[in-house]
């Protein structure tokens, strides 16, 4: 059994994988509780207990115990437990079917198992990632007349509806 399996349980092999090649340089566990807390370290973190406060972190993992209260920033997180507030990452979160994630919410890219729940304001930059197809001609006026009400400008021919 693995020094990282010994203390986080049986998790994902993948994130166990991530947190062995990331040396995990912060850990919570079930019975702790940190309120106020200010965390920023380039590595993981696995919250098992619960935290509240500001955490900065390359890779977060919330276990099903774990409640992170406050505002997250990171790379990718997999979370079993519960977020509140807001979290930003610039890359994948991962909500397990026993996961909770309330609040304002921004992410790269976002995998939720069945039975995960997501509750508040979701966003991400998917204008980045995506390349423009062709639409069809409704469509097209569909997105002139969103057009219209974002940019205030003034609808074309081919948006006047007959």
């Amino acid at each position: 059994m693995t020094l990282q399996s010994r203390l986080f349980g049986i998790y994902n092999s993948e994130i166990i994988q991530k947190m062995a090649d990331d040396n995990t340089q912060f850990f919570v566990g079930e019975s702790t509780e940190l309120e106020g807390a200010s965390l920023a370290i380039k590595g993981t973190a696995q919250i098992d207990g619960k935290f509240s406060g500001k955490v900065t972190v390359k890779h977060l993992v919330v276990g099903k115990n774990g409640v992170v209260t406050g505002d997250i920033q990171g790379e990718t997180a997999y979370i079993e437990g519960q977020v509140e507030e807001s979290i930003s990452l610039t890359g994948k979160m991962t909500i397990a079917s026993s996961g909770k994630v309330r609040g304002k919410i921004s992410y790269g890219s976002i995998e939720a198992h069945e039975g995960a729940k997501l509750v508040g304001e979701i966003s991400t930059d998917w204008a980045a990632d995506t390349q423009p197809t062709q639409p069809t001609d409704r469509l097209e006026r569909i997105a002139q007349g969103l057009d219209e009400k974002n940019d205030g400008g003034t609808p074309t021919s081919s948006s006047t509806r007959k």
